[in-house]
């Protein structure tokens, strides 16, 4: 027979299983990773702004609005992202305990697919949708910088290996920006787990000091 509790600590378990690896493989690169491509993007910053002020800041321009909505846009995606995992965390305990379902505990299931869902749906659209604007802002730097940079080489301001090498420079803003971005976006979702795994943990441990009947000594008193 199992003991009364076991499913629920079973369930508790499985969660902290599953969420302390991720949250351990962040925080071993937590420090590390920002400061590597942060680094790299003022490096390249840097090096645009040497090679020629004008087109640096046509470039900058473009790039500005990218500080303005991909973080409100990321922080829509960590928010659905963080119900969706709770959602999902629901729905594992009332999967176990479906034997005992009632009718109503039947369609509180069917909302909670129905929600998990939606939020999947609403993160595809705004991450997909925050990729094209990023990549949109970064070929129309690319158009700046020839339409800049062909100007002041008509008129002999520029030679056209300063345009050529500021394109290549333009383009390497993508690298470590993007992987920035990944990384709080990772920072949002593991904040989300690390909530998640602490709440279960405290859970746990008010069950065990208002129980503290262990396993067999249950098995024992039911049978």
């Amino acid at each position: 027979m199992i003991a009364p509790g076991s499913e629920t600590r079973g369930v508790g378990a499985a969660m902290i299983v599953a969420e302390v690896e991720p949250i351990g493989g962040f925080v071993g690169s937590s420090i590390s990773e920002p400061l590597l491509q942060a680094g790299i993007l003022l490096s390249v910053l840097a090096y645009i702004v040497h090679l020629d002020r004008r087109m640096a800041a046509a470039a900058f321009a473009i790039f500005v609005p990218q500080l303005v909505f991909v973080p409100l846009m990321q922080g829509a995606i960590s928010r659905r992202a963080g119900t969706r995992v709770w959602v999902l965390r629901q729905l594992g305990v009332s999967t176990v305990d479906a034997h005992e379902a009632s009718a109503e505990q039947q369609r509180s299931d069917r909302k909670r697919i129905d929600r998990v869902m939606q939020l999947n749906m609403g993160i595809f659209k705004l991450k997909f949708s925050m990729n094209f604007l990023m990549n949109f802002c970064s070929h129309l730097e690319v158009v700046a910088a020839l339409l800049i940079g062909g100007w002041m080489v008509h008129t002999d301001q520029l030679e056209v290996g300063g345009v050529v090498a500021f394109i290549s420079a333009v383009g390497r803003l993508n690298d470590p920006w993007g992987d920035l971005v990944n990384y709080f976006r990772d920072l949002s979702m593991t904040q989300v787990k690390f909530g998640l795994v602490a709440d279960r943990v405290n859970q746990l441990s008010e069950r065990r000091s208002t129980f503290p009947i262990d396993e067999r000594t249950a098995l024992r008193l039911e049978a």
